[in-house]
């Protein structure tokens, strides 16, 4: 298990705690929002390495905008980076991150220096 599900499953674990303990409704429902956010970064990162894996473009593209060695750390901090960029103008943040398309902007031209 890596570090960023460990994180999912404290979470999980400080909001079943909370639930159990009667806490703030508000505090619950902020950690649960927090949670699919979390969920949804990690899902989407796990989806493009996949991808990736099997595309060596991808991986090619990505060394050339100098986001480091193809690594799930790396891809999990380019999808942490394009997510927390994201204006969700109303709608549900963590649905925006799993709808996003991560590879697209990867498999574009790479941008001038």
């Amino acid at each position: 298990m890596d570090e960023y599900m460990l994180e999912i499953n404290d979470l999980r674990r400080r909001i079943a705690t909370l639930k159990f303990e009667r806490a703030s409704l508000i505090i619950i429902e902020e950690l649960e929002a927090q949670l699919r956010i979390l969920k949804a970064i990690y899902d989407s990162a796990g989806a493009l390495f996949a991808a990736g894996e099997n595309d060596r473009r991808l991986q090619a593209s990505f060394n050339e905008r100098e986001l480091g060695d193809w690594s799930f750390d790396n891809v999990y901090a380019y999808v942490y980076d394009q997510a927390v960029a994201l204006e969700p103008e109303g709608h549900d943040l963590a649905a925006l991150i799993w709808q996003q398309d991560y590879a697209a902007p990867l498999l574009g031209a790479v941008p001038a220096k």
